[in-house]
């Protein structure tokens, strides 16, 4: 079998040495040869796909030989590999005058210094930063200067490789490469020298040095790559006068003086649909691998952060370690105790990458970073500052020499973030031994303040180093205090787990006030799941427990509990049963919140059994009482519960004046979703009077809110909204695209209520269009989720 390379292969490789692509080649004949006897960039584009094994014509190849300027055995194996003879070729009269000089005639020229790396593998992306970066090169002005600047293991010298590739031809003096991270600044310039044949070691000092090296770079058009600039002291002596000479610099810090006119390119992690990331792991790995574990591989990229030296590292493993597969290697990451020891090959390691910038830094930063390992997400510098014990303004100056790093990034909302590999590398380092518990404390702290919503990840991370280092109590109450921000936003898988690790501390210690608290919200997060079942075995033990503690304010927000539970299932006397023992203990303790909460569901029960009179006797009681207590929230959700009656009554005037008082309070509020709600009531008292462009009106503003604000819930009931409008205007096409919007969001949450009631609405939808099957398929679904999770309001 023959082995020898083929023509196309010759060719690729020929061609990737040179840099150039097809039609900067196909323009360089042109400009040798004339326009006329120039090569279309067509066929040298064919003749790399392998199109074309064996062309005929050599004088093409020829052609293309001079202008990659081949040796003589280069171009003799190229045209061998074509089925061509070059000792015969040569022995005839060129059909060109001059098309074998190359190779009759010595070169009589010294090259310029060509000095960049070979391109590196795991390159991939960002070529539309070669246009902006030539133009550059390119103008006429004063500064011909470019940084590329970022993070450790970025890409930044693989794109300056890259670069210094593609522009070799637009300097005429050649390419000059500086690694500054391994060369010192005398030696360096002694290098620059040495490459035009001139010799700086008769002077010996920096000043007389830079003077000189200035002096012969004046009139070269060269590109001087100075790559890995550690700071200003070693860019200054290095830099070329204005003129034909460029510079293109690479450097991890962001505040360098020196370049203050240069165009700085601050290079961005590959991009968020992970294209890139993956076409670095399909450049390296096997195309069988990419097909079979496809998702494992997007999970790794994923939890390298999308780091391109951490995806090659690992690409390069799995490719020639035998015995790793994706999975294995991501289980070996996520499960090893330091996990960078897993991402070294060769000379290549995401820890030493990221420890040059470590050793750059004060005594002080170094410290601070390492307690910054505890930070799970994005943080402020106020939260830091309270962690570590320090004044802010100490704390702000640290964290921006760690920015000018490029060891942290501030993102839109003015909170700095760590990429997760460089988190990794923070925890390795020494910590102060009170730092974690100072933050356990702080952040457990904030479980039940507003700032739970943005410090969720470090509220978290906290919880699970209390319940490591076996702080029960700080564990349990954390959780109690932190699960209802977590049933406010939906979260209910997460509040279950949360929940069922506080419940087996709290039985271990037997704490029953604390059992009780987590069983109380265990009840209400199986309900939310749609399990009514294990909500109301939560809810029992809870009861039982609260009871015989003589917990009076517990047993009766219990019963409250157990009251929805029951109205939910149709259950209406117990219900009612539940209210009236729970208004007792409330009016017993004093709490006027849960008093009106509980005439709240009594009011329910009175209008689902048709006597809508009593329903507003409840109602309004409790309207008065929210009134007395001024608290806006509850005012507003009786004035809902008050419309609703009333348009069930067929009042629509009083329905529609309930609707907009509960609009001027949700604004007075500033609260989206109320806002929305009660735009949504307000539209749906309009189709009930016909004016369906003035529901649809308050339909679409009570949408935009609701994604103005990322509120799903409202989101996929006003679409749902909408759906009816279009459909009791017989618009059915507008009708079924907001009912599948309204769908798709509700499945995308585990809301099986919300969904059945959606289901009935589309299926009464798909009757009005005569669509029996899709009515019936949807009735089945609502019918099957009602009896699933015993939700008797959705199956009727």
């Amino acid at each position: 079998m023959d082995t020898s390379p083929t023509f196309s292969d010759l060719l690729t490789q020929y061609v990737e040495q040179d840099g150039r692509y097809a039609r900067q080649l196909a323009k360089a004949t042109e400009q040798m040869f004339g326009q006329e006897q120039g090569l279309s960039h067509s066929s040298i584009s064919r003749w790399l796909r392998g199109a074309a094994q064996k062309p005929r014509n050599w004088v093409d190849i020829v052609k293309l030989g001079a202008v990659l300027q081949l040796s003589q055995d280069d171009l003799y194996r190229l045209l061998h590999a074509a089925g061509h003879d070059m000792p015969r070729i040569l022995a005839t009269q060129p059909p060109i005058p001059g098309l074998f000089d190359p190779w009759l005639v010595p070169e009589p020229k010294v090259l310029p210094p060509f000095q960049a790396p070979p391109k590196s593998v795991g390159f991939v992306g960002r070529t539309g930063l070669f246009g902006r970066i030539g133009t550059v090169f390119c103008s006429q002005g004063q500064s011909r200067v470019c940084c590329l600047l970022g993070m450790a293991g970025l890409g930044k010298t693989s794109l300056a490789t890259q670069l210094a590739y593609q522009l070799k031809a637009q300097f005429k003096d050649g390419v000059l490469w500086l690694d500054l991270a391994k060369t010192d600044l005398l030696a360096a310039q002694q290098a620059i020298a040495q490459a035009y044949g001139e010799d700086f070691t008769e002077y010996p000092d920096l000043g007389s040095r830079s003077s000189k090296l200035r002096e012969l770079l004046a009139h070269k058009s060269a590109l001087l790559v100075l790559d890995d600039v550690p700071s200003d002291a070693y860019l200054r002596p290095l830099l070329p006068p204005d003129g034909s000479c460029a510079v293109l610099i690479t450097s991890r810090r962001l505040d360098l003086a020196a370049i203050s006119t240069a165009y700085r390119l601050t290079l961005p992690l590959v991009n968020a649909e992970k294209a890139e990331g993956m076409a670095i792991f399909r450049q390296i790995l096997d195309k069988q691998m990419m097909q079979d574990e496809a998702n494992q591989l997007e999970q790794l990229a994923d939890w390298l952060g999308l780091l391109p030296l951490a995806l090659t590292i690992a690409a390069q493993r799995l490719r020639h370690e035998p015995g790793w597969t994706v999975s294995r290697l991501l289980a070996r990451l996520q499960q090893a105790a330091r996990p960078l020891d897993v991402l070294i090959w060769g000379d290549q390691s995401v820890r030493d990458s990221l420890a040059v910038s470590y050793a750059a830094l004060h005594p002080v930063a170094q410290e601070l970073l390492a307690l910054l390992g505890n930070f799970a997400g994005s943080f402020s510098a106020e939260h830091v500052a309270a962690v570590a014990k320090r004044p802010l303004p100490e704390v702000e100056d640290i964290l921006w020499q760690l920015y000018n790093q490029s060891l942290l990034t501030v993102n839109l909302k003015e909170r700095y973030e760590l990429h997760p590999l460089t988190r990794l590398f923070c925890r390795e380092l020494p910590q102060q031994p009170e730092w974690q518990h100072c933050f356990v404390t702080h952040f457990t702290s904030l479980a039940a303040q507003p700032a739970a919503t943005a410090e969720q990840p470090h509220i978290l991370a906290a919880i699970e180093l209390a319940q490591q280092w076996q702080l029960d109590e700080v564990m349990v109450t954390a959780v109690t205090d932190f699960i209802p921000h977590l049933q406010r936003t939906g979260q209910h898988k997460l509040a279950q787990d949360l929940l069922q690790q506080a419940e087996a501390v709290a039985r271990r210690q037997e704490n029953k006030p604390a059992l009780t608290r987590i069983l109380h919200q265990s009840g209400f997060t199986a309900m939310k799941q749609g399990a009514p079942n294990k909500a109301n075995s939560y809810y029992q033990e809870a009861l039982a427990l609260a009871q015989s503690l003589g917990d009076e304010g517990q047993t009766a927000e219990i019963l409250l509990k157990l009251s929805a539970m029951a109205y939910r299932q149709g259950r209406y006397e117990e219900t009612e049963q539940f209210c009236q023992e729970g208004l007792l203990l409330a009016r017993q303790v004093g709490s006027a919140v849960l008093e009106i909460s509980l005439l709240c569901n009594l009011g329910l029960v009175e209008k689902a059994s048709g006597r809508l009179a009593e329903a507003i006797v409840h109602y309004e009681v409790a309207l008065g009482l929210a009134r007395q207590i001024e608290d806006l929230t509850l005012i507003n959700n009786l004035l809902q519960n008050l419309g609703v009656v009333h348009e069930q009554r067929g009042d629509y005037a009083q329905a529609r004046e309930r609707y907009e008082e509960g609009l001027l309070l949700a604004e007075r509020l500033k609260d989206p979703e109320l806002r929305s709600r009660m735009l949504g009531n307000l539209g749906a008292v309009a189709c009930q009077m016909g004016n369906y462009a003035e529901a649809t009106g308050y339909f679409q503003q009570g949408l935009s809110l609701a994604q103005k604000n990322n509120l799903l819930i409202q989101q996929y009931r006003q679409q749902a909204n909408l759906g009816e409008a279009a459909m009791l205007r017989d618009q059915f096409r507008e009708a079924n695209a907001h009912y599948r919007e309204a769908l798709a969001l509700v499945r995308s949450r585990d809301f099986p209520e919300d969904l059945g009631i959606i289901l009935n609405q589309v299926g009464e939808s798909f009757l009005r269009q005569d669509a029996y099957s899709d009515a019936t398929d949807c009735f089945r679904e609502s019918l099957h989720l009602a009896e699933m999770h015993g939700l008797r309001q959705v199956g009727r």
